[in-house]
C-alpha cells in the first residue's frame, strides 16, 4: 500500500511514521497537494490531506492508482466527491474530534467568569490578597441555555447538569430521547434566551445562523446574562454585544471566537496556515475594546486545541486507512 500524507506538520510526522513503519510505502509532504505536484505521486493508492489541498478532477486525473482519500478534517468540500465516486475512490473523514474538548473550554469560560478568576489572579499578582469586590455566583440552580445540541452541546449539557444547573436547549432538530435521558427541556429560541442565566452557542455558522444573537435578541435576555461563544464569531452581532455589555444588559461574555473569524471552516485550520480575510475595522475595534473589559474573557480560538483532540484527528485518520486496507472501510462520506 502506497500512502502519501500532505500538509504534514512536524508534530504529526513521528506519529505517522511509527504507525506505518511495517505496513506501507509512506511519503510525508509538508506541501499542499496541487495539480502541479500530483503527478509526482502517481503511484499513491491512499492519500491524506487537510482542507487546504483542493482535490479536484484535474488533481485526481494525475493519480490513476488512487483508491482512498483520508482527509484529516470533518469537512470534505475541498474534495470532488462526485468525481471520486465515478472513479470508485473512497473518501473518509474525521467525524468528530473535539466534542468534549470544546465543551470543557466553554465550561472553563463559565467558571472563570462566575468565580472572577482572571480578576483574582491579576489582583494577587499585584500583591493584593483581599477578596473584597470579587464576589462570584453559584452555578447550582442557575439556568443554562444551550443553543445547538450536537456533539459539543450535548457534552456541555452533561457538564451543566453535573453542576446542578437546570438546562433549556434550542435546536432545529430536537432530540427528545436525549432530553429525557439527560434531564433537560427543549424550547423555542426566544424562550431559551429569556429564561437563561447563561447562554452558550453550539451551532454551525450558516446563513440561517448569522447573527443569531443580535440586538433584538439580546434585548429579550435576562438582565445580566452571561454569553458564551466557542462556535463561530459570526453567530453574534459584535456591536450589539458590545452595547449590551456597556449597558449591563449582558453581564459578562466568554468568547473563544470573534466575528472577524467567520471565514474559518475548521478549527484545526488555525494550526495549518495563516488566516487571511478582509478586516471590518469597526468590528476589530469593538473586539479590542471588549478584550479590555473586566467582565469579558477572550481566548484565541483555542477551545479545540488539546493534545487529546489533535491525537484523535491523527488516530482516526490512521485507523481509517488501516480499516480500508483490511477491507472494512470506516467513516466514509461517499459510500459507493
Amino acid at each position: 500500500m502506497n500512502v502519501v500524507f500532505f500538509e504534514v506538520k512536524d508534530w504529526e510526522s513521528d506519529i505517522i511514521k511509527k504507525s506505518f513503519k511495517d505496513a506501507s510505502t509512506l511519503s510525508l509532504c509538508k506541501e499542499l497537494l496541487t495539480s502541479e505536484n500530483a503527478s509526482e505521486y502517481a503511484q499513491a493508492e491512499v492519500i491524506s490531506t487537510f482542507i487546504n489541498s483542493k482535490v479536484t478532477k484535474e488533481v485526481l486525473d494525475k493519480m490513476p492508482n488512487l483508491k482512498l482519500i483520508a482527509t484529516r478534517s470533518t469537512g470534505y468540500d475541498h474534495i470532488d466527491l462526485e468525481y471520486c465516486k465515478s472513479r470508485k475512490i473512497d473518501v473518509a473523514n474525521v467525524p468528530t474530534y473535539g466534542e468534549n474538548t470544546v465543551a470543557e473550554h466553554a465550561m472553563a469560560l463559565i467558571l472563570s467568569l462566575t468565580r472572577r478568576i482572571p480578576e483574582s489572579i491579576e489582583r494577587v499578582r499585584r500583591g493584593n490578597f483581599s477578596p473584597e469586590g470579587l464576589t462570584g455566583i453559584d452555578l447550582k440552580n442557575k439556568v443554562m441555555g444551550v443553543i445547538g445540541t450536537g456533539h459539543i452541546g450535548r457534552n456541555l449539557i452533561v457538564f451543566a447538569k453535573g453542576f446542578g444547573m437546570k438546562v433549556l436547549a434550542y435546536d432545529v432538530k430536537p432530540d427528545e430521547a436525549f432530553a429525557n435521558e439527560a434531564g433537560f427541556i427543549y424550547a423555542d429560541l426566544d424562550y431559551v434566551l429569556a429564561k437563561s442565566d447563561i447562554i452558550s452557542l453550539h451551532v454551525p455558522y450558516l446563513e440561517s445562523t448569522h447573527h443569531i444573537i443580535n440586538r433584538e435578541r439580546i434585548s429579550k435576555m435576562k438582565e445580566g446574562v452571561i454569553v458564551i461563544n466557542t462556535a463561530r464569531g459570526g453567530l453574534i452581532q459584535t456591536d450589539a454585544l458590545f452595547d449590551g455589555l456597556s449597558s449591563g444588559q449582558v453581564g459578562a461574555a466568554g468568547l473563544d471566537v470573534l466575528e472577524e473569524e467567520g471565514f474559518l471552516k475548521e478549527e484545526i485550520e488555525l494550526l495549518h496556515k495563516d488566516t487571511e480575510g478582509d478586516v471590518d475595522f469597526k468590528i476589530a475595534l469593538e473586539n479590542h475594546m471588549m478584550a479590555n473589559l473586566p467582565n469579558v474573557i477572550i481566548t484565541p480560538h483555542n477551545a479545540f486545541n488539546s493534545k487529546e483532540a489533535l491525537m484523535r484527528i491523527i488516530d482516526t485518520t490512521i485507523d481509517n486507512i488501516f480499516c480500508y486496507s483490511s477491507g472494512a472501510c470506516k467513516n466514509l462520506v461517499n459510500k459507493q
